[in-house]
């Protein structure tokens, strides 16, 4: 398994639940050139982790002890999670015919940036693997070529979860937004929400914005009031976000459609495996997730009326709100179980190998 760098992020964790979990059939090693947190999780189970550090983005250096590892350790298959990792094995992978399993869709929308070295990689694998249809969609993959393996929830991260807080119960209605601050996130909609809301039932509401980015600065700008009067609250919740989100009533995931759309959004299931009653933008794989009306809305991207309105809906029907929470939370754990990812990510091993 190569992955460009194994920092704090979605796809990073459903990479080591995969490297965590295959059965021990599957004599797995990962391969990096860049470490972090989830490279040392892996590690601790015993997995080999060998991390070729570069000196900057386009350093070609790392892929020579790739090639290395390839040739002396003779693999079945490479299982690769980004373009620069797919395009560093392809010359020893070409060599030893050794089939890639390309995984690189993990959005459903196509970004301008690399996308060029994307579709290379897309031709050169096996397999191409999205998290999502419409992500198969959005790059075009042709049915013989495309397959969806879904991400997973791990239920032992509930264990984080304890009771709510006595200072969230103050008669507030609390909405939870998370995500890295980037332009792919619609934060800026959240807050327009918030505005509204804010003026129609004041001290009705607490907005928690969880997160970091470059963004980050000038959206505190952007909700400099609302955050004066402690109706929005910018929080950095570190590697686990179950804690804080679980001390919310709903949970909102705006995406800017311009610049990107979800795919299988690690963010909605943490909603959902807390119970959480979800409020999304329509497109990409969001509509895959969350079924409207059944375990949460969808609405138009960029509508912070519409998004409102539904938040509104959700706190003066509580009967509805908590129907669809626990619509939602049955759907994460009985649906996208680590069981399923493991045997959707077997499926294709063995259809590659094939």
């Amino acid at each position: 398994m190569v992955k460009e760098a194994l920092p704090a992020g979605g796809a990073e964790r459903q990479f080591a639940l995969i490297a965590r979990h295959l059965p021990a059939r599957w004599e797995r090693r990962v391969w990096t050139m860049g470490g972090g947190p989830f490279a040392d999780a892996i590690a601790t189970t015993g997995v080999p982790v060998s991390v070729c550090a570069r000196q900057r983005r386009l350093d070609v250096r790392p892929a020579l002890p790739l090639s290395r590892l390839l040739f002396e350790w003779r693999p079945d298959l490479v299982h690769s999670w980004d373009w620069m990792s797919t395009l560093a094995a392809v010359p020893t992978c070409v060599a030893l015919r050794i089939p890639i399993v390309d995984a690189t869709i993990r959005n459903g929308a196509v970004r301008p940036r690399g996308a060029r070295q994307r579709r290379l990689a897309h031709r050169v694998s096996r397999l191409v693997v999205a998290n999502s249809q419409a992500g198969l969609r959005a790059w075009s993959v042709p049915s013989r070529k495309g397959r969806v393996v879904y991400n997973a929830f791990d239920p032992d991260r509930l264990s984080l979860v304890g009771p709510r807080s006595q200072e969230r119960l103050d008669g507030r209605h609390c909405v939870v937004m998370t995500g890295r601050m980037v332009d792919d996130k619609d934060f800026s909609c959240a807050i327009a929400a918030a505005r509204r809301l804010d003026r129609e039932r004041p001290g009705a509401w607490l907005f928690l914005l969880l997160g970091d980015g470059p963004l980050k600065p000038r959206l505190s700008d952007e909700a400099g009031d609302l955050c004066k009067r402690d109706v929005v609250r910018f929080v950095e919740p570190g590697l686990e976000v179950l804690p804080l989100v679980s001390q919310a009533d709903i949970g909102i995931l705006m995406a800017d459609e311009a610049r990107n759309r979800e795919g299988c959004s690690n963010v909605i299931m943490e909603y959902m495996s807390c119970g959480l009653p979800v409020v999304c933008s329509d497109g990409g794989g969001n509509p895959e997730l969350v079924l409207d009306g059944v375990n949460g809305y969808v609405v138009p991207p960029g509508d912070a009326e519409m998004l409102a309105e539904r938040l509104v809906r959700l706190v003066d029907c509580p009967a509805d709100a908590r129907r669809l929470g626990d619509a939602g939370r049955r759907r994460i754990l009985e649906e996208f179980t680590i069981e399923r990812l493991v045997s959707g990510t077997e499926r294709v091993y063995w259809e590659a190998l094939s």
